[in-house]
């Protein structure tokens, strides 16, 4: 008879537990109903950490509610920075209990808003040239997307450019191919494919990577300056010739494609066809900011090439030096025009104001360069 009653009390005992937790997640519910989501995130814990609860569906899909809901309040997410990955954990779970498509149907929405999440935080580390997380962030969010059997071929392309700015060629590589694979592939793709390549020294890849590009893409400029630039890389002059001349009858009134060919022949270090063809875009079109400010970044940079070319002098090459030294300066002066024809069009532009004060400084216009420290001092909120 004692045994009987002690049966009893566990089997009783047990019944009141499975019962608190279910109490638990109703809780839950309801706080997360009334958007009280720390107190919800609590209670839903609670219930999916007990062996009771612990393969509940219901409990998962509210848990991966609950932290979506916090992972996107930019408040609340602070105390909880692994608010989505939680919500991943969970929806996972959640599809693992119950993989039926209802459930799936019932759960799209939530996960396409959980991938986006992913997708905007890769977004922000990109801008922060925070690479490899981005790349992380990203991967993320196609892996949460391919809940819902669905892969995003955009975040693809995210990870292939991350990668190549993060020096993961290998990976860069990989995506490339998947975004190439697709039916949304741009030339932009094949241009970081090949790049990866050539920076993980194969170069016969990237030559075949922008050749594809060609045959895919034969009527858009921006492969044909891609290609070109490759090609002059890695020394073929004559195929990188052949594809610019290419271009040149196809394009060679167009502003943008002078522009594109002056990027490409500046990169090969090939400056006074660069700034033939930067000047030929303004001749194009004189409002052209792009190839305004380009051209002004141009003399810029030919500037502080003499200039460093200048200090790596040996001490007694005082005649070298000094003609050197003239040379940047008569370039810093060629930049001032146009730099400041972009500021005077763009008067919030920290880029080019930062710029330009950089060059009066080394032209010794300081108080030129003074008046624009304290524009931008101003707009930094310093």
């Amino acid at each position: 008879m004692k045994n009987k009653i002690l049966v009893f009390a566990i089997a009783f005992f047990a019944v009141g537990l499975c019962f608190a937790q279910e109490k638990a997640v109703k809780l839950a519910k309801k706080q997360y109903s009334q958007q009280k989501w720390s107190e919800a995130a609590d209670n839903i814990d609670a219930a999916v950490q007990n062996p009771e609860t612990v393969n509940s569906l219901d409990a998962w899909i509210l848990r991966g509610k609950i932290y979506l809901s916090i992972a996107n309040n930019p408040l609340l997410s602070r105390d909880y920075p692994l608010a989505a990955e939680l919500s991943k954990e969970s929806f996972e779970r959640a599809l693992r209990i119950d993989p039926s498509d209802k459930n799936l149907i019932m759960l799209r929405q939530d996960i396409l808003a959980l991938a986006d999440i992913f997708y905007d935080r890769g977004a922000n580390q990109y801008e922060q040239a925070a690479y490899e997380q981005a790349v992380q962030s990203f991967t993320t969010s196609i892996e949460v997307s391919q809940l819902e059997r669905e892969y995003d071929t955009s975040a693809a392309f995210n990870i292939a450019l991350c990668a190549l700015n993060a020096g993961l060629y290998d990976k860069a590589v990989d995506y490339a191919k998947i975004v190439i694979s697709s039916t949304v592939a741009t030339p932009n793709i094949y241009a970081i494919q090949a790049e990866s390549y050539f920076q993980s020294g194969k170069p016969d890849e990237a030559v075949a990577a922008m050749e594809e590009a060609i045959a895919r893409f034969p009527e858009d400029k921006t492969v044909y300056t891609s290609a070109s630039s490759i090609f002059l890389r890695i020394g073929l002059n004559e195929r990188a010739s052949e594809m610019l001349n290419i271009a040149l009858e196809k394009w060679g009134d167009d502003a943008s494609f002078q522009l594109f060919i002056g990027i490409a022949y500046e990169n090969d270090k090939q400056y006074e066809k660069a700034e033939a063809a930067y000047q030929k875009a303004l001749e194009l079109n004189p409002d052209y900011m792009d190839a305004i400010f380009d051209l002004g970044a141009f003399y810029v940079n030919q500037g502080i090439r003499l200039n460093d070319e200048a200090n790596a002098l040996p001490l007694d090459a005082t005649a070298e030096y000094d003609r050197l030294k003239a040379e940047a300066n008569e370039s810093l002066n060629k930049a001032l025009p146009y730099l400041q024809q972009v500021l005077e069009e763009q008067p919030d532009n920290l880029k080019v104001m930062m710029t330009l004060r950089d060059v009066y400084v080394q032209l010794g216009k300081l108080d030129d360069a003074n008046a624009l420290r304290e524009k931008i001092d101003a707009l930094q909120g310093e």
